[in-house]
């Protein structure tokens, strides 16, 4: 610093007054390498105004830029006290480059001067704006290191706390309280191990402070409930799938707990136990425990750990079973160094069972239960928990009365597996269990496979991962879908099998069907019959728990009307028998005729918006049956069994289907029942779609379920015009029989913009007309879109259809240009750009008059950076003019202006100054600067890279 020469005020006033534009100070304080400049510009007031943020024109705040501030972060090493002056006296700047520069700077100079912005940290602490969102969590953290390690230790104390220490939240909602903390989850997790180090001796009782308050704000430790213990299944090891700062805190605890036992045990135990949270126990055991194994594995003496130890081990407070696998680790660690230390263990051991008993009886007994019964049943349930933990301890960690009773747990109910795996740990899940698996049921012939499913029963009491029929069902449907033979022969299952396997045993075949393959087509048919005629009765009383068996006939009844559905339709890959279909058609137009199943999905109440029609019709019996005699109808058109399927139909559709998944099955097969009976669907269209008077709410569902399910089809069209016109009168408040993507509306344009690019229609046509009259200008706008989405994903359009929706596009333009209020009809236009089906010189410049007419354009997540470029190469006006006004309309930190910066901005300047028109040139050159002046400072570079040939079209498409 000696080497620079200071400046005279007239030098400070000389220089001040050679810079007043941005661009000059930007280049005057990045060159700027002389740190006794600093004071002579403090005093003259050239750091009295950093800019404050703006508010932009769509809504957003941007921080203005500081060249000042590079000059003080560059030059702070050389003159920290000079510029923590300068840095003082912007207690009241909002700008938020000025916030991360403070810390920036905090880090890199000495802890002394770095102590003295506190009053300017606290300050910002109590602002709405805090840190500043732009400030490096790095940064922050390295700044309270430098701190912490220079001496400053209370301010270093001081900011670590606010970074690390969480902080109640305000929600009201215990279920998703979640503490506040002042760093991201990632930074968290990344820069608490840095900072461990730097706090010292002081480090335990900090971590220890924030995990106590973690647990506490989180409510996992409330005070009348503690559950923190669960928080982290295993002290030794860490889930690194989904890490939390809790889980941060864990570890740094863990690892400082581990030497403070080594050093003084009893000092370290009060720290860690003194709040009595129970996940500071669960770590002191483990910290003890790894305390004295270390010790024994160097061959050092560990004997000074035993006090510790025994308190821990005999504490009522260990009895938590989420601190089960811990304390069996600590027990085993003391019995490698004195097992007469084990005593107490039979204390504890007395008081965990002796509360099991109480809390049991108090909360688990069944008040219909005699008491002896009752009795017998909680001493059972206590002594499987007191035997899982004497299993987690083992047989050489526990003292003497207490490994004889293990023993004879062992000889009673046989050994615990996973006796150390943490409660709530997942090690597999298959859901409902089975006792026989998929291998074992396919080394049975037919008739012992029945035998075995028919004599196994659930004796289990609901405790623990035990068979069920449930789960023997699945594996059961597992093995018939890849063997479908498995129970050929077998006969009398009816009789046989309780209904949750009869189902299991449809739902096999069905899978196995759809996966083409053979069935033994008189089996199934008869073993449906058998179900469909039975009663809805379970002569079977229902084993395990709620959900583990079926009570009734109605699942399985269910499950035979789903197979008959896929059994009745046309198959090419799988030939059944005519006299099987014959047997199936009647099976389902006789057989399958249920009331029951009516009135179960008839007396269903919704409960709010959960299901649509269509969802609806997916997940009951009675109209999936419905969806099968369709197919059944439309299987063949000379079928003996049609005239019965059509009849029941249309019974069936007469009901008073207040759901309406009868009539979004309708509309769902309106395509099939058009193709193979057009003259019935024709008789029958104003009664299930409406016409152009009106349509009902359940002509609604038809209508907009065929309109959801089906593409563009031209006859399909013309069938329903008169109910799509109807339907645009409707408008928003039309009933959807399915929440596809599309409004129904929107559907209806959709299919009109087909048609009218297919050559199909002209805008005479009525519903074309209704459309582009009646709808509101964003569905007309969306269904554009839509059409123009779909053209940039297709292969290939042919020449014909792309000139027509161009046509239509400018007519579209035409219209919004008369009639101004229709702007958003535009918004889809947006997609034209990003294909390659129109020529640059079709879309460019109607791109620029679409962002002209509906500036939201603009605001839309698209990318099209990398188009406007290529653009740019043919048409350098208007891709400048369309850059201009999408950067104009964006968020200028978001990814799409940021897709514009990386990928059109320099070289789309670079086209419009090399383009031969001078006054494009200026223009370019113009923007290039006022951009520069807003913070984009390497854009000179990037356009002189992309002028000289450095950087170029082929280079962005890479």
């Amino acid at each position: 610093m000696s080497s620079y020469k200071a400046p005279s005020n007239a030098d400070v006033q000389a220089a001040l007054l050679k810079i007043p534009t941005f661009q000059l100070r930007r280049v005057f304080y990045e060159g700027l390498k002389n740190p006794r400049w600093i004071r002579p510009l403090f005093e003259a007031g050239a750091f009295a105004h950093p800019p404050e943020p703006e508010n932009t024109d769509d809504g957003y705040i941007r921080d203005v830029y500081w060249p000042e501030m590079s000059y003080l972060t560059r030059i702070a090493p050389e003159a920290p006290s000079d510029v923590v002056d300068v840095l003082l006296s912007l207690g009241n700047s909002n700008n938020a480059w000025v916030r991360r520069a403070v810390f920036e700077i905090g880090s890199r100079i000495p802890a002394t001067e770095g102590a003295r912005l506190k009053p300017l940290l606290q300050a910002w602490v109590a602002t709405s704006a805090g840190f500043g969102w732009r400030t490096d969590p790095r940064e922050l953290v390295s700044f309270a290191i430098t701190l912490l390690e220079g001496g400053q230790t209370k301010t270093g104390r001081w900011l670590a706390n606010h970074l690390f220490a969480p902080k109640l939240s305000v929600s009201d909602d215990p279920f998703r309280r979640k503490p506040v903390l002042a760093l991201e989850d990632y930074w968290y997790q990344e820069d608490l191990p840095r900072l461990v180090p730097a706090l010292g001796a002081d480090a335990l009782k900090a971590v220890a402070g924030w995990l106590v308050s973690f647990a506490k704000f989180s409510g996992h430790a409330d005070g009348e409930h503690d559950i923190s213990g669960m928080v982290r299944p295993l002290i030794r090891t860490r889930n690194r799938s989904y890490p939390s700062p809790e889980d941060a805190l864990v570890d740094a605890l863990r690892d400082l707990a581990i030497p403070a036992v080594l050093e003084s045990p009893d000092a370290a135990l009060k720290v860690l136990l003194g709040s009595g949270v129970q996940l500071l126990r669960k770590i002191a055991m483990f910290a003890v425990a790894e305390a004295i194994r270390q010790r024994v594995n160097a061959g050092a003496d560990a004997r000074y750990l035993l006090g510790v130890a025994e308190r821990l081990l005999g504490d009522e407070a260990s009895d938590d079973d989420h601190l089960r696998v811990e304390y069996a680790e600590l027990a085993q660690a003391v019995a490698s160094v004195d097992p007469s230390a084990l005593n107490v263990i039979n204390k504890f051991i007395a008081y965990a069972h002796a509360k099991d008993l109480k809390w049991m009886r108090e909360r688990l007994v069944d008040p219909d239960t005699p008491d002896e019964e009752a009795e017998v049943q909680i001493q059972e349930r206590a002594g499987r928990y007191k035997h899982l933990w004497l299993s987690a301890i083992g047989a050489d960690s526990l003292p003497p009365q207490l490994r004889t009773e293990l023993a004879e747990f062992d000889a009673r109910n046989g050994t615990v597996e996973g006796a150390l795996i943490p409660s709530g740990i997942i090690t597999g899940w298959t859901g409902p269990n089975p006792y026989s698996t998929q291998d074992e049921m396919a080394a049975m012939s037919p008739i012992e496979l029945v035998a075995r499913l028919a004599s196994w029963r659930d004796t289990g009491d609901g405790w623990g991962p035990e068979p069920s029929h449930e789960g023997q069902g699945r594996e059961l449907a597992g093995l018939l879908t890849t063997n479908p033979h498995a129970i050929a022969g077998a006969t009398n299952l009816i009789e046989q099998l309780r209904p949750t396997y009869l189902r299991a045993i449809f739902e096999g075949w069905e899978a196995a069907l759809k996966a083409d393959m053979e069935l033994d087509w008189p089996q199934v048919a008869g073993l449906i019959r058998d179900v469909l005629s039975h009663g809805n009765e379970s002569p079977f009383p229902v084993e395990g728990r709620r959900m583990e068996d079926d009570k009734n006939f109605r699942g399985a009844k269910s499950a035979a009307v789903g197979l008959l559905e896929e059994l009745v339709k046309k198959r090419d890959s799988v030939t059944i028998p005519d006299y099987s279909v014959a047997q199936f058609a009647k099976l389902l137009i006789d057989d399958a005729e249920d009331d029951e199943s009516w009135v179960e999905y008839d007396e269903y109440e919704v409960v709010g918006n959960s299901w649509d029609p269509l969802t609806m019709s997916l997940n009951w019996q009675w109209p999936n049956r419905l969806r099968a005699l369709i197919y059944l109808a439309t299987r063949a058109k000379a079928a003996p069994w049609k005239p019965a399927a059509m009849a029941a139909i249309e019974r069936e559709l007469a009901r008073n289907d207040r759901h309406g998944a009868g009539r979004a099955v309708l509309g769902e097969n309106a395509g099939r029942l058009f193709v193979d009976s057009p003259e019935w669907l024709k008789s029958h269209l104003e009664e299930f779609f409406g016409s152009e008077q009106g349509l009902s709410i359940q002509q609604q569902i038809s209508l907009t379920t065929t309109l959801a399910t089906h593409y563009y089809y031209r006859d399909l069209y013309d069938l329903l015009s008169g109910p799509m016109i109807a339907a645009i009168e409707v408008g928003d408040g039309i009933v959807r029989g399915w929440r596809s993507e599309s409004d129904p509306i929107q559907r209806v344009g959709e299919w009109v913009v087909d048609a009218l690019i297919r050559g199909h229609k002209t805008a005479d046509d009525p519903v074309v007309h209704a459309f582009f009259t009646a709808a509101h200008a964003k569905m007309r706008g969306d269904a554009l879109g839509t059409i123009a989405w779909s053209f940039l994903h297709a292969n290939r359009v042919d020449d014909e259809i792309r000139d027509r929706f161009g046509e239509l596009w400018d007519k579209r333009f035409q219209h919004v240009e008369d009639h101004p209020e229709d702007h958003e009809e535009l918004m889809g236009f947006y997609w034209i750009a990003k294909g390659d089906k129109f020529p640059v010189q079709w879309w460019l410049p109607r791109l620029k008059l679409a962002l002209e007419l509906e500036p939201a354009i603009a605001t839309q997540r698209y990318m099209i950076g990398k188009d406007l470029a290529r653009a740019s190469t043919v048409d350098p006006a208007n891709s400048f003019a369309v850059l201009k006004l999408l950067l104009a309309g964006r968020d200028a930190n978001g990814m799409m202006s940021f897709d514009l910066a990386r990928n059109a901005l320099p070289i789309v300047i670079a086209n419009a100054m090399k383009a031969g028109n001078p006054s494009l040139r200026s223009a370019a050159e113009a923007y290039m600067n006022d951009l520069g002046a807003k913070g984009n400072l390497k854009l000179d570079a990037e356009v002189k890279a992309a002028l000289d040939g450095a950087v170029t079209v082929a280079d962005i498409d890479d």
